[in-house]
């Protein structure tokens, strides 16, 4: 095998698996919000960067912690595999001011 054809080789493994990488995590984080949504316990839901923002019908902080938890193991499947500080924020529709609980995704 020569050395053009070792490169070639080379560089078209490099580039299959860089993009089936970035596929898989673009095809994940696409399907965060349906997997919330499917459990029924958010009323709304967006993926902002490393950061899937969810509303649910309560005021209740420990409500909102429960759910968060819940979540987040729900979709462990879907993060355990992306690359930064992934969390999951839950918010309230009666509480504008900030988020009233946040866990890691992972």
């Amino acid at each position: 095998m020569t050395k053009t054809t070792r490169t070639i080789l080379l560089l078209a493994t490099l580039t299959i698996t860089g993009c089936g990488s970035s596929q898989r995590s673009t095809d994940d984080t696409s399907r965060l919000c349906p997997a919330v949504m499917d459990t029924n316990l958010a009323v709304h839901c967006a993926v902002n960067g490393p950061s899937v923002a969810v509303t649910i019908a309560s005021l209740d902080d420990q409500v909102a912690r429960e759910t968060c938890d819940r979540l987040a193991i729900k979709l462990r499947p879907l993060t355990w595999h992306l690359s930064g500080a992934w969390q999951l924020q839950i918010f309230s529709p009666y509480r504008s001011d900030k988020h009233t609980a946040s866990c890691p995704l992972h």
